[in-house]
């Protein structure tokens, strides 16, 4: 059983991350933790909007089986996929929200579905009430921690580009099952040789910065479906 709401005829929107710290305030909002396949799940209400929530692993493996349990279990309005990620970009400095407008698999040789994009209503909503960022999401399947691979990946894209270990994942099985999606993320590191170090100072500080925008978010698309007070509810 998912999450619950007010409205109970509401599916539930997802949100998926790698570590518990990247669920930020969310995890306050829990009303009911459980486990599926080895997953851990929770379900939350934000303001009477339902909400479930995944902590999947890091990696793209953990991702797309944490985002297709989510799908499993209710989740049909959206997913939102949030965490840490590291710039690619000089500009990109720790503490910079980045706004998914790409996310590639770029550790794939295969090129059908390497590369998925996110719901474009979704994704503008989101940057209207969190600001940031718009940028390239290469999600690969180990940390980029030299000068070298950074400035190889960010070769291959034009304008602001992060790193990450999860996004494209989540994202293709999003896309498969025709389920919107938008991710967000807060830089820690400039992915470089120091960029260990510079995780380390700086996640505790950005690690919930995405998933604490949520709330924000759910209550401006509800405005924006003329959902507020006094108004009926539409899904």
């Amino acid at each position: 059983m998912g999450a619950t709401s007010k409205n109970p005829g509401a599916d539930p929107w997802g949100v998926v991350c790698a570590l518990p710290e990247e669920l930020g305030s969310l995890a306050r909002s829990a009303v009911r933790t459980y486990s599926r396949q080895g997953f851990e799940l929770r379900a939350l209400e934000l303001d009477g909007e339902a909400v479930l929530a995944c902590i999947c692993g890091v990696g793209k493996v953990p991702a797309a089986h944490g985002t297709a349990l989510l799908l499993s279990e209710g989740v049909r309005r959206g997913l939102f996929v949030v965490g840490v990620c590291g710039g690619l970009r000089q500009a990109l400095s720790p503490g910079t929200l980045v706004h998914c407008e790409r996310a590639i698999q770029a550790d794939s040789a295969v090129r059908a579905s390497r590369e998925a994009a996110p719901d474009p209503e979704l994704a503008r909503a989101w940057r209207e009430v969190a600001g940031g960022e718009l940028g390239w999401f290469v999600t690969a399947d180990r940390p980029v921690l030299s000068l070298w691979r950074r400035l190889r990946l960010a070769r291959a894209f034009r304008g602001a580009c992060v790193a990450d270990m999860e996004t494209a994942a989540a994202g293709a099985v999003c896309a498969r099952a025709g389920v919107p999606w938008a991710a967000l993320r807060a830089v820690t590191d400039r992915a470089t040789g120091a960029g260990l170090a510079a995780f380390k100072a700086h996640f505790p500080s950005q690690a919930g910065r995405a998933a604490d925008t949520i709330p924000r978010l759910l209550e401006h698309l509800r405005g924006a479906r003329g959902d507020g007070p006094g108004s009926p509810r539409q899904v």
